[in-house]
């Protein structure tokens, strides 16, 4: 009985080490979302950004988001779709999320009810609560049957390339 006491409390041992190997890249989002959560956008920014050109997901994502709201510069939503794009090819449901609604919308891109259908699909399978609503909305505004294979096409190969390994 003494080495299954002293097996569990091995394991919890090992555990705390982890999340440290994982903490400078981490830390340094949680930085700049500290830094956007209080309003100083610029900092955010200059925080995110090298992230982001390293290919951190999330520091995507929330450059596209600061790009489409206009916080802390300019509206630009060909910034903004460029960056959400880099955040949804690496597997980022809420940049999947966002691009979908810059399709849908056609704003920073050329409307494409078939690709915001795909990318709200993939964000939804990832676990975007909020790509339902935009995944329907763009399939109820398709106008033919072919629109609707080709978004359940290119849904698939999108899932295929893009899916965040579970």
């Amino acid at each position: 009985h003494l080495l299954c006491i002293c097996l569990p409390m091995l394991a919890v041992a090992a555990f705390p080490a982890a999340p440290s190997l994982a903490a400078p890249a981490d830390a340094a989002f949680r930085q700049g979302l500290s830094a956007y959560n209080s309003g100083d956008f610029t900092k955010a920014m200059k925080i995110w950004l090298p992230l982001a050109q390293a290919g951190d997901a999330p520091a995507q994502a929330g450059i596209g988001f600061m790009y489409h709201r206009g916080m802390g510069m300019p509206v630009d939503n060909r910034k903004a779709a460029y960056w959400l794009r880099k955040a949804a090819e690496h597997g980022q449901p809420e940049g999947q999320m966002m691009l979908g609604t810059l399709y849908f919308y056609g704003t920073g891109v050329e409307k494409d009810y078939i690709k915001a259908y795909a990318w709200c699909d993939l964000a939804q399978d990832g676990g975007n609560a909020d790509a339902q609503s935009c995944r329907d909305a763009a399939l109820q505004s398709m106008l033919s049957k072919d629109d609707v294979k080709a978004a359940f096409r290119l849904s698939l190969d999108l899932h295929q390339q893009f899916s965040r390994p579970r």
